[in-house]
């Protein structure tokens, strides 16, 4: 049943991420001025490392960005998976029987929220996507 779960939520996480990108992109389509973005282009990519945050965000958001590190392999398939188990059981991330957890549906979009800001992971350059997904498996399995 948690694994049902987990695959809803990724699933919410993905279908809110792209329609939050469906309304971006039709707004550029509006404005003639936007720029094109090519294949390949990584100089919208950003540099900014919000790994340092990792251990102030809530425990559910940390369990939601696992579960974007161990989708996109950002970490050790095999032992990320293991440690996302353990670790949404023990912080009840993916509580059984509810809707979901906005938190960790967010982290599972890649975003990350601290300091009043939104970090978005996947909007950053490959290096700072890996610090901040090895700084998330190292929390969820220091918890453990």
């Amino acid at each position: 049943m948690k694994l049902i779960a987990v695959r809803a939520l990724s699933a919410l996480a993905l279908t809110t991420s792209l329609l939050a990108g469906a309304a971006v992109s039709a707004h550029a389509q509006e404005n003639t001025d936007a720029p094109v973005t090519r294949a390949g282009d990584t100089s919208r990519l950003t540099d900014v490392d919000p790994s340092g945050f990792v251990g102030s965000i809530d425990p559910a958001e940390n369990a939601g960005l696992l579960n974007y590190c161990v989708q996109n392999e950002y970490v050790d398939y095999d032992d990320g998976w293991r440690t996302l188990q353990e670790y949404n059981k023990k912080t009840n991330a993916v509580p059984e029987g509810q809707e979901g957890n906005m938190s960790y549906a967010n982290g599972s979009a890649g975003l990350l929220h601290a300091n009043n800001r939104t970090y978005t992971i996947a909007m950053a350059i490959l290096p700072v996507r890996q610090k901040t997904c090895k700084a998330v498996l190292e929390r969820a399995k220091a918890s453990l």
